[in-house]
């Protein structure tokens, strides 16, 4: 709720309404699109991995896709089938040019790199982040990405933390180097408690994230997994929050 006790200017929406899944979901504002929609990332609850795709432009824009009218979530696209995901990070790529970043830890502990591009989709590189060596599996990680060049922090099951780096010297390949710095795992968790979106009973725990987005002028967007294993989102114009 804003300052002054009303309810924001938009409505919580459901992305993916079909489809339960686990783990925080994962956007971020591409580049496709009159003023560059949104790309939202969550692990299936069995299997792979589902992406969805939202139309950021305004009404009075050219209609260039009338199954994802301005303003909607698209119905998702299922890839990387034959595996089961915890968590998975999705980025906004420089590189290809445009071309979106995946990484997705795998619930045997494997971090795995993929990469989009126009035609033949996402695909998974040969050569894993991080991948399992004995009993220390990846356990939590966070990524950011500048230009192509991607930092992940990761957690083991030791507890160590391990940080890499990969450039864009062999892309699309990546070679991950260790590094001395790398993001916080909780950069980008959201607050739910202090947005007052929903009661506690109605989301999952740990799940909520927020990005930065340019449509309307300059959204605060939330995401987030209900209690019924749907993704939520909900887009706060940042001039409500002055």
């Amino acid at each position: 709720m804003s300052k002054n006790g009303q309810m924001h200017s938009l409505s919580i929406l459901t992305v993916g309404p079909n489809h339960e899944g686990v783990g925080a979901p994962s956007l971020v504002q591409g580049v496709y699109g009159a003023v560059g929609n949104l790309e939202l990332l969550s692990c299936d609850r069995e299997d792979g991995l589902w992406v969805y795709w939202f139309n950021s432009d305004r009404e009075s824009d050219p209609c260039e896709t009338p199954d994802v009218p301005a303003g909607t979530w698209s119905a998702g696209l299922h890839f990387a089938s034959g595996a089961a995901y915890a968590e998975a990070q999705i980025m906004q790529s420089s590189e290809g040019p445009n071309h979106l970043e995946v990484l997705a830890l795998t619930r045997a502990g494997a971090l795995e790199s993929w990469f989009w591009s126009p035609g033949p989709g996402f695909q998974r590189r040969g050569t894993p982040a991080w991948s399992r060596d004995g009993a220390d599996r990846v356990e939590a990680f966070n990524a950011v990405i500048s230009g192509g060049q991607v930092s992940v922090t990761v957690r083991t099951s030791h507890g160590t933390l391990r940080r890499l780096h990969s450039d864009t010297t062999r892309y699309p390949e990546r070679h991950w180097e260790a590094s001395a710095t790398g993001p916080g795992l909780t950069d980008g968790w959201a607050d739910l408690a202090k947005l007052r979106l929903v009661e506690p009973a109605e989301a999952i725990p740990s799940t909520a994230r927020e990005a930065s987005s340019t449509r309307e002028g300059g959204m605060r967007e939330v995401t987030w997994r209900g209690a019924d294993g749907r993704v939520r989102h909900w887009g706060l114009p940042l001039r409500e929050e002055n």
